[in-house]
C-alpha cells in the first residue's frame, strides 16, 4: 500500500504505451484522418452532407474542412494550443479531439496485450501490483482506498481510470461493480482538461456516458455535441473547475511523481507549480526527451524554499515511467 500522500501528474508520454498519441502524435493523426471521420460522422459523400445534423449545431463539411487547412498551415504542433489562439475553431478542434482518442481508445492494448516494443514501458501494471500486493483475501478490495494516492493528468484518454477498473473488478472474488466504483472513487483521476466522457461505472446523472473502446464503430451513435463541453483548452476562457482541485491535491501532496510530462511552462503554470510547492515534499519525474532539463530543475527548486529540500528532487531524464517508479515508489 502506499501511506503517504501521493500524486501522480501525467504526461501524454504516460499513455502512449497503450496506443495513445503525443501531442505532435495527436497533430499528425488529426491531419491524416479527422476529414474522413468526420465525413463518415456527419453521414457520407454529396452535397447535402449532414444536412440534418448541420441544421442543428453541427459544423460543417466546409468548416471542418476550413479547420483542417488552417491547423496544418499553422505549423502548431499542440491542438491545444492551435485552439487558444483561434477559438472559432473551439467546436470542431474538440470533435477531432474526442474523435481521435476515441480511435485511440479502440486500439489500446493493455496487460500482455502491449505491444512488444512498448512491453518494457507497462507501467500500470506495475502500479496496480503496487496498489494491491497486501490484499491478499477475496474481501481485500476494501483495502485499495488505503493508498493515499491522486491521478492528475493532462491527458483527454480514459484509459488509467478504465485500466484501474477492470483490474480491480477481476482480482477480487469478494467485489462488484458498485464496490469497485466506490474504491476507485476515493482515488480520483482528475483530467486537468478534461475527456470525452465519463465511463458508464463513473455515471454521473448530469453527463452522459460512452463505454471504453465500443462507440467508433457506429460514429453516428456518439453525440458530440454533447461530449465536447467536456473538454477543456489550454487559455481557455471557460473557468476550469478541475484546476483548483489538482492545485490543492499537490500542495497536500508528500510525494509527487511527473510521469511522461513534458515541464511545458503553460501546464506548469495551470497547476500553480512552483508556487503550490512546499519544502518537506519529495519530487521525482522522467525527462526522456526534455531538453531543457537544468531549466526544469531550477523551476520546480523554486518552489522548495531551504537548500536541504533540494536534495528531495529527482528528475531522471534516463528513466522511463516503470523505472522511475521501480526506483523510488
Amino acid at each position: 500500500m502506499i501511506e503517504k500522500r501521493t500524486v501522480f501528474v501525467l504526461g501524454a508520454g504516460a499513455s502512449r504505451p497503450y496506443g495513445f498519441p503525443t501531442a505532435v502524435m495527436l497533430r499528425s493523426q488529426i491531419l491524416s484522418h479527422f476529414q474522413d471521420q468526420y465525413l463518415e460522422f456527419l453521414g457520407g459523400a454529396g452535397e447535402k452532407i449532414g444536412a440534418t445534423r448541420t441544421a442543428n449545431g453541427y459544423p460543417s463539411l466546409r468548416d471542418a474542412q476550413h479547420f483542417w487547412e488552417c491547423f496544418d498551415l499553422s505549423s502548431t504542433k499542440s491542438i491545444d494550443l492551435f485552439l487558444s489562439r483561434n477559438p472559432q475553431f473551439e467546436k470542431v478542434g474538440k470533435m477531432a479531439i474526442c474523435l481521435n482518442i476515441l480511435h485511440a481508445e479502440k486500439d489500446s492494448r493493455f496487460r500482455e496485450q502491449v505491444e512488444k516494443t512498448e512491453a518494457e514501458h507497462d507501467w500500470y501494471f506495475y502500479l496496480y501490483d503496487r496498489l494491491t500486493r497486501e490484499a491478499t483475501g477475496k474481501e481485500d478490495y476494501c483495502r485499495f482506498a488505503e493508498n493515499c494516492v491522486t491521478f492528475v493528468t493532462f491527458n483527454y484518454d480514459r484509459s488509467l481510470e478504465h485500466f484501474l477498473f477492470t483490474s480491480l473488478l477481476h482480482s477480487f472474488g469478494g467485489i462488484d461493480e458498485q464496490k469497485a466504483k466506490e474504491e476507485l472513487n476515493k482515488s480520483p483521476v482528475i483530467h486537468v482538461y478534461g475527456k470525452p466522457a465519463p465511463l458508464p461505472w463513473e455515471q454521473d446523472d448530469e453527463q452522459k456516458v460512452l463505454q471504453y473502446a465500443k462507440h467508433v464503430d457506429n460514429l453516428a451513435s456518439i453525440d458530440l455535441l454533447g461530449i465536447i463541453d467536456n473538454i477543456y483548452v489550454v487559455h481557455g476562457q471557460r473557468p476550469n473547475p478541475n484546476l483548483e482541485t489538482a492545485r490543492r491535491k499537490i500542495r497536500e501532496a508528500e510525494h509527487v511523481f511527473f510521469l511522461g510530462f513534458g515541464y511545458a511552462s503553460e501546464n506548469l503554470e495551470a497547476l500553480g507549480i512552483p508556487g503550490v510547492l512546499s519544502t518537506g515534499q519529495r519530487l521525482y519525474g522522467t525527462a526522456m526527451g526534455v531538453a531543457n532539463v537544468t531549466n526544469i530543475m531550477s523551476a520546480l527548486e523554486s518552489g522548495l524554499s531551504d537548500a536541504q529540500a533540494f536534495a528531495k528532487l529527482k528528475i531522471d531524464a534516463g528513466a522511463d515511467c516503470l523505472k522511475l517508479l521501480h526506483q523510488y515508489l
